[in-house]
């Protein structure tokens, strides 16, 4: 659900309910796995979000108490007091989530692989380009330009992130149901020209996001949402990224001094109505699929994951998950500011 080029953002302050769940619950296995291993994935360094108090709607507070997330509203001068460097104005609120952090993606990925090697499992890469073969109603085979990945199986689950729909178009000569929509993720990391002592900040009316990765270095991003032709689209927009680092001082004192050190720019994929897929296909019996997870692949993919071996295995999945699995392709088919947190 989520990849190398992940900024790792890890909040609760999401707008869905059950996205909300999910973002919660891959937070429970996180810490549960740093607690079995000895070892830290999820660096918790507080997520505050600024926004107009008048778009500070009870509905959130409630969602909020309903599913459990502590958080705090703070008013203009706490935020002040607490974080100095931060720009904020008089008509506007904070929300902060305290156990909201930046998953090392790297490292949590790298334990995971090595405990399926410990359990006897393999992971085949660099397979080319691939498809599934079928016999009636189910399929049985992975075709690819690399022999070693072409294999049999009984069960298959088809999770390859913005690859998915084409794989399975070409396989199958149909596009699965939801469509898959894909748009740019793109971010700057940037040296801020001094030292930040900051949570994770999201500006909701810039829309932009500042995520520390230390004291002097950030990564900058989000801005407008920009459609993408197809999964190999991954150019970055400069203009949008420049336009979009351009309010950076208006968040952060000082941070006129500010330079950019590298782009990031990838590919993220959703749905029609931007809820990701996760379920068995409609018309072959051992096919699962999970796609669409958005850039909320991060917090929604431990959680997640763990459901999907629970369908596989026939065990008692969580009741939410029903509004994940495959359907029409219904809803607003476009470019939104979804991938964004809350406000």
């Amino acid at each position: 659900g989520s990849c190398s080029k992940s900024t790792g953002i890890m909040t609760r302050q999401l707008v869905l309910r059950a996205d909300i769940i999910f973002a919660q619950r891959s937070i429970d296995i996180i810490t549960k796995m740093e607690k079995e291993y000895g070892e830290h994935f999820l660096r918790r360094t507080g997520f505050l979000t600024l926004s107009p108090i008048s778009r500070v709607t009870k509905k959130l507070e409630l969602i909020y108490r309903s599913v459990g997330v502590e958080y705090k509203l703070l008013e203009p001068h706490e935020i002040r007091e607490l974080w100095e460097a931060v720009v904020v104005g008089d008509n506007e609120i904070g929300i902060y989530t305290e156990g909201d952090g930046m998953l090392n993606t790297g490292s949590l990925s790298y334990r995971i692989k090595k405990e399926i090697e410990r359990s006897g499992g393999s992971i085949l890469e660099r397979c080319g380009e691939t498809s599934l073969s079928t016999d009636g109603r189910y399929v049985v085979r992975v075709i690819s330009d690399n022999n070693e990945c072409s294999l049999h199986g009984d069960l298959f689950i088809l999770d390859v992130g913005v690859n998915t729909a084409s794989i399975f178009t070409r396989s199958f000569g149909r596009t699965p149901e939801p469509d898959q929509l894909l748009f740019k993720c793109q971010s700057a990391s940037v040296d801020l020209g001094g030292e930040y002592g900051i949570p994770i900040i999201y500006d909701g009316k810039n829309h932009l996001y500042i995520a520390p990765e230390t004291k002097k270095r950030a990564i900058v991003g989000d801005g407008p949402c920009k459609t993408a032709r197809d999964q190999n689209d991954i150019a970055p927009d400069r203009e949008i990224l420049i336009e979009t680092l351009d309010k950076l001082p208006e968040r952060l004192a000082g941070s006129e001094r500010s330079r950019i050190i590298g782009i990031t720019s990838h590919i993220c994929g959703t749905t029609p109505d931007f809820l990701p897929v996760i379920g068995k296909d409609n018309v072959y019996e051992n096919l699962y699929l999970a796609y669409g997870l958005s850039s909320y692949g991060t917090m929604r993919s431990p959680y997640l994951g763990v459901e999907i071996a629970k369908m596989v295995d026939g065990g008692r999945v969580d009741p939410l998950l029903k509004i994940l699995s495959p359907r029409s392709s219904k809803g607003l088919g476009t470019c939104e500011e979804i991938h964004t947190p809350i406000i």
